[in-house]
């Protein structure tokens, strides 16, 4: 079954907020779009580096972007060795 595409991802005020004092670019925020779109399912996502190719982000802007968004204690990440990172996104409510 195909999943439906929404049109709009909710950005809580905190993410702004930080995204903001991050001084985030492009590929973070792409990067957490994506996340914060797919922690509608699921506050665990895997972040493949092919799914971020086809929003246009690099391996480095992937691996960037997750630096930027950890250090704004907007997610968590578990690196694993050979595999896509899991990341867990916070303060969605």
């Amino acid at each position: 079954m195909e999943r439906r595409l929404r049109k709009f991802v909710r950005v809580p005020k905190m993410w702004q907020v930080r995204l903001a004092e991050t001084r985030a670019e492009g590929s973070t925020y792409r990067v957490a779009l994506f996340l914060l779109d797919q922690a509608s399912f699921s506050r665990k996502v895997t972040l493949s580096t092919a799914r971020m190719r086809k929003l246009g982000v690099s391996r480095n802007g992937k691996r960037g972007a997750l630096q930027k968004l950890r250090r704004a204690g907007l997610i968590a990440v578990e690196e694993r060795p050979h595999k896509s990172p899991i990341v867990t996104v916070r303060f969605v409510d």
